[in-house]
């Protein structure tokens, strides 16, 4: 059985009350890049429909968007996220040479 390739990894030990994810493969980070480009060509959108006096389409088009766009990169990150070795034990391998 092959080892599985992890897109994301913890930021803090198993036990920590908290959850977050951060990139440690290119995928990962492409995904965040994505996701960076979502939410910033909906405030691109979100200011161009404001000039033209439209400011509840841009504030309706960026929400769509930010919830969008925010769902896709949770799911993705936690779907391809190692959920017990953190951003450091990946560190310490890369610097091994494993």
């Amino acid at each position: 059985m092959s080892e599985r390739e992890y897109w994301f990894a913890r930021r803090f030990p198993l036990g920590s009350p908290r959850q977050a994810y951060a990139p440690v493969h290119w995928k990962g980070y492409a995904v965040s890049l994505v996701f960076v480009i979502a939410l910033t060509a909906g405030g691109v959108a979100f200011a161009y429909l404001g000039a033209t006096d439209n400011l509840f389409m841009g504030v309706m088009v960026f929400a769509a968007v930010a919830i969008l766009a925010g769902a896709w990169f949770t799911l993705t990150a936690k779907a391809n996220g190692d959920p017990v070795r953190t951003v450091a034990d990946y560190k310490k391998d890369k610097q091994q040479g494993v």
